[in-house]
């Protein structure tokens, strides 16, 4: 990391500002060769010019961060253009030209993580940040950002690592004349950690939901109220909505958020046996989505009895994770097909507005969303499961030396999360998708 880097930290667009940034050893030397500053002051905002070969660029504002005192925890510089892309581009070229180099994605966050700044989960959070579509998805990034999360794990940590220097200080003095450690009151400690690292990971959810969406599709035969359900979850009218079957003969999607959840949802083609070649292609369609779903509605005309087309569709979708909705209730409900469905069905009324508040809190208790939690990556939560499978094992040991192994893992475990322990792979796997100068 000792060479200097260099990337636009806003977007290269016409507008009031353009931000270059620069982090590494060689910042004070660009301040002094582009913008004429020798020796520049920590954290000064400098009125000046950016300068290529003495000839001047543009008028811009530059401040210098001295390490550690910075983002990336090196020397950094950043310099402030009127919004022009010209203009940015050629003192990108002329830095370049001078020996710095351009920042591939995440850098200056992954020279943040390397250098102590944050841990590997903080550094994670700050994409999410930028990312972020809805005001649960900033709050939850922020706090991680923040260290909701990982200031946890390092709590843990240091227990793991208290109990291991207990263990192995009685196996290395154990000869000598001082009371051996009771095995029952280091199961009792294991114990303890076991609960709280339980209780810590019933709170964890899948933040793959908060950031990239919940998937919907509503699925049926026609005329049972697909398109009707689509445009009140939506609350605009956005499919048409016919008694003629087959109106919707092509998938419709369109967003919405669900407490705080982005959410796509999908209007798909009734499902009936037809020999419309374009209808045809359109079921298709319909199935496709059914099957990358993460929750399928299939709505059922609820005030009749059912038909083949419903048992065909309900074939397809009961292994899915699939919400049975009875629409009609305004009109009764048919008992049996309420009794062929049990429990397992949610009975609305699109016309009257009735339950399709509960509808999608359904939804998100079907995803494990409902409440409230700290919204983590399919690694982490598979990393803090794994700790705690590795501790389930120590505490049913009964010689240390053994029960020691199995903490030693869990703490391997937690200190991956902290990114103490890293694969070069998996650290450009998490930067890469990182924008430009972050």
């Amino acid at each position: 990391m000792n060479n200097t880097i260099v990337a636009p930290a806003t977007p290269v667009l016409k507008s009031a500002i353009s931000i270059l940034r620069l982090s590494g050893l060689n910042c004070i030397d660009v301040a002094n060769r582009f913008l004429h500053i020798e020796n520049p002051k920590p954290r000064y905002a400098y009125r000046t010019s950016f300068y290529i070969n003495d000839k001047e660029l543009d008028d811009v504002v530059a401040i210098y961060y001295k390490a550690p005192r910075s983002y990336t925890g090196e020397d950094m510089l950043e310099i402030f253009f009127h919004g022009n892309p010209i203009i940015v581009e050629k003192a990108i070229e002329a830095l370049v030209d001078y020996g710095c180099s351009f920042a591939s994605p995440g850098e200056f966050t992954k020279r943040a993580f390397l250098n102590g700044k944050m841990t590997l989960d903080e550094a994670s959070s700050v994409e999410l940040l930028i990312n972020a579509n809805t005001e649960k998805a900033v709050e939850n990034a922020l706090n991680m950002l923040k260290g909701r999360f990982s200031s946890f794990i390092e709590e843990l940590r240091k227990e793991f690592i208290r109990i291991i220097a207990n263990i192995e200080a009685d196996i290395e003095f154990g000869y000598e004349d001082i009371e051996p450690l009771d095995v029952n009151e280091i199961k009792k400690e294991i114990n303890n950690l076991i609960c709280r690292l339980e209780e810590f990971y019933k709170k964890l959810k899948e933040q793959s939901y908060l950031y990239d969406g919940i998937k919907i599709a509503i699925v049926g035969k026609p005329n049972v109220g697909k398109s009707s359900l689509f445009n009140t979850l939506l609350q605009k009218r956005r499919a048409i909505v016919s008694d003629i079957p087959g109106t919707t003969r092509d998938y419709i999607e369109d967003r919405l958020e669900i407490n705080g959840f982005p959410v796509k949802l999908v209007d798909t083609a009734g499902i009936r046996k037809t020999d419309d070649p374009i209808e045809k292609e359109g079921i298709n369609i319909a199935i496709e989505h059914m099957k990358e779903a993460h929750v399928v509605l299939f709505m059922v005309d609820g005030s009749k009895e059912l038909e083949e087309e419903d048992y065909f569709i309900y074939d397809i979708v009961k292994n899915l994770n699939t919400l049975v909705v009875l629409n009609k209730s305004d009109l009764g409900i048919n008992s049996k097909t309420l009794d062929f469905f049990k429990d397992n069905a949610i009975i609305i009324s699109i016309r009257n507005q009735e339950n399709v508040e509960h509808l999608k809190n359904k939804v998100l208790h079907m995803l494990d969303l409902a409440e409230d939690g700290i919204y983590v990556s399919k690694r982490n939560k598979f990393l803090v499961a794994k700790a705690l499978g590795s501790l389930k094992e120590a505490v049913l040991q009964d010689k240390t030396e053994v029960m020691m192994l199995y903490i030693r893992e869990a703490l391997d475990y937690l200190e991956e999360i902290l990114g103490l322990i890293t694969d070069e792979n998996v650290l450009d796997e998490i930067f890469s998708t990182f924008c430009i100068g972050k």
